[in-house]
């Protein structure tokens, strides 16, 4: 089976999967970003470990866990804090550990990203205000992961159609500043569509900042995890998803465009009632 079949197939699997847990939310959602987390920070901790580093595995997921269950559950932060406090205190005490702060600092990186990241999507989701109500949050929460897989898909095409300038060769050879540019037009005029249909609520500038949150930061989300994968020497964060690799390489976009969304749309935008 070719590549090109297996990612077809998994995208077919995996977006309506996506789009079912944000219908649902709730515990549902809750549950589908637990279980992505916990894959995903596994596949980073492979990738520390590939890089010589020795993150405290048991204890970081433990931390991931948390930071996630935080986003429902608000003493599940006061929790987090209690193990980063316990493995702070633990950390000169443990055996065979050459280099305690780095693998401290290691197991800490990997609860942020991607665990406590992703768990912006549940905040997303369950945020309510004077005009979002629980259907208004739904399409919020879609539109935000919808544009920045509408990115990835213009990018792609616009760089095999135009690109000809490299955007970042370091990090990711095959990146080119048009197929950028085509995913940044693409963010943005997801974004308008998503307004002129199920976000009338949503004032034109935020419109734009949404569009370019999509369209730009995902874009360095994505960035990021390559600079991350090419300083250890891996080509993929794993092998979970036949034709994708691993579930961070699918999901690294989304890592930086789920906070901010959700940032900027309860703090700059006001939408959302009493949001952290």
């Amino acid at each position: 089976m070719s590549n090109a079949l297996l990612r077809i197939l998994t995208a077919l699997v995996g977006i309506p999967l996506v789009v079912g847990l944000l219908y649902a939310g709730g515990g549902w959602l809750l549950a589908g970003v637990l279980l992505t987390g916990i894959l995903a920070q596994r596949e980073v901790y492979d990738m520390m470990a590939a890089g010589g580093l020795a993150p405290h595995r048991k204890e970081g997921l433990l931390l991931g866990v948390l930071l996630v269950l935080w986003a429902l559950m608000p003493g599940a932060g006061a929790m987090a804090v209690l193990v980063f406090v316990l493995l702070l205190a633990a950390s000169p005490l443990r055996k065979g550990t050459a280099h305690p702060l780095s693998s401290l600092a290691a197991t800490v990186f990997g609860a942020l990203y991607p665990a406590c990241l992703l768990g912006f999507l549940v905040r997303l989701r369950e945020a309510r205000g004077p005009l979002v109500d629980g259907e208004a949050a739904f399409w919020l929460a879609l539109a935000t992961v919808a544009l920045v897989w509408i990115t990835d898909t213009f990018a792609y095409y616009a760089g095999r159609a135009f690109g000809r300038h490299p955007l970042a060769p370091t990090v990711s050879p095959k990146k080119t500043w048009e197929g950028a540019i085509g995913g940044a037009v693409g963010g943005l005029l997801g974004a308008v569509v998503f307004r002129l249909t199920v976000l009338p609520f949503l004032d034109w500038p935020h419109v734009v900042a949404l569009g370019l949150i999509g369209g730009v930061v995902s874009q360095l989300g994505d960035l990021a995890e390559s600079r991350m994968k090419r300083s250890v020497g891996v080509k993929d964060s794993g092998t979970l998803l036949p034709g994708h690799g691993g579930l961070l390489d699918r999901i690294d976009a989304l890592l930086l465009a789920i906070p901010l969304a959700y940032l900027y749309l309860a703090h700059v935008a006001h939408l959302f009632a009493g949001a952290p």
